[in-house]
């Protein structure tokens, strides 16, 4: 049991990891062409959602486009182990699945826009975007509710410049949602704070009224 106890506090990493790793692993054993064709089927881009394939919106989360990064999976299974250990598996899951979803919704509706008022190339509505990178950033956006309040502001800075400079400098859908998911995570950091400060508040508030009302033997007896 005392082995079993960390697995189960990690449920949602494993889970996603594992099965990451079983499509990575047939994915890899497809033909170039229908591995293409997959990733087409399974990639949240403006002509899969708009069609109505839903369904794509968990398929691409579990799937690579081209050569696996190892290094890159491997930072994100840490990442992603550290929030479920401090955040608890609900709340990391809805963390994960606001970001990957949010940032998602907000990069279809900006290709919309923008193929519509004729500002970028109708091709990007077909293009192949799968990955958990939405989801990371949303992620690592969260951590603000865990981490020491002098590291905060640090964290959320370096992280804000970090998919900024990535978007200005190379600009793409994919980096702009970055910019989306790094933002909701942020919100959903200060939320989390938020929601878990009152609770303390009202506790230091009830002990301190309790404490003037009842006073204590020491103060009775002068």
């Amino acid at each position: 049991m005392r082995v079993l106890a960390p697995l189960l506090r990690l449920r949602v990493t494993i889970t996603y990891f594992v099965l990451t790793l079983g499509a990575t692993a047939f994915v890899s054993s497809l033909h170039e062409r229908a591995q293409w064709h997959l990733l087409l089927e399974a990639s949240t881009n403006l002509h899969n959602l708009g069609d109505g394939h839903i369904g794509t919106l968990v398929a691409s989360a579990f799937l690579t486009d081209g050569d696996i990064n190892w290094v890159w999976l491997g930072a994100v299974a840490l990442l992603f182990a550290v929030a479920e250990w401090f955040a608890g598996w609900k709340r990391f899951l809805l963390t994960f699945t606001a970001g990957h979803v949010g940032a998602t919704a907000l990069v279809a509706l900006g290709l919309f826009v923008g193929i519509r008022a004729d500002w970028i190339e109708d091709s990007l509505a077909v293009a192949v975007d799968v990955g958990v990178s939405y989801a990371a950033a949303a992620v690592a956006g969260s951590l603000i509710r865990y981490l020491p309040r002098p590291w905060r502001a640090a964290w959320a800075g370096a992280w804000i410049v970090f998919v900024v400079f990535a978007a200005v400098s190379e600009p793409s859908f994919t980096a702009f949602g970055h910019v989306a998911a790094l933002s909701i995570g942020l919100v959903l950091g200060a939320l989390y704070l938020r929601r878990d400060g009152k609770p303390l508040l009202l506790n230091q508030s009830h002990r301190t009224t309790t404490e003037r009302a009842h006073p204590t033997p020491a103060m009775t007896s002068l």
